[in-house]
């Protein structure tokens, strides 16, 4: 095989293989940004669900019936 021909071959080998390290860099960074998205979708879940259990507590429940009829009462 000539010098020329393997420099070539080589040439080539080292664009396609930069070509897909840099595809793989971009694929990775964009998993990395739908990751963050959903991680903030549950977070917001989470708070919402949490923000649910306080008020369904039976103490809070309670309590805010007897603030709603004290105020009733009071008019």
């Amino acid at each position: 095989m000539e010098v020329t021909t393997a420099i070539s071959l080589l040439t080539i080998n080292l664009i396609v293989l930069s070509l897909v390290i840099i595809v793989i860099i971009v694929v990775g960074i964009l998993l990395i940004v739908k990751l963050n998205k959903i991680a903030a979708n549950v977070k917001q879940a989470t708070e919402n669900a949490a923000h649910i259990t306080d008020w369904l507590s039976p103490v809070k429940v309670f309590t805010e019936f007897a603030k709603a009829i004290a105020k009733f009462k009071n008019r």
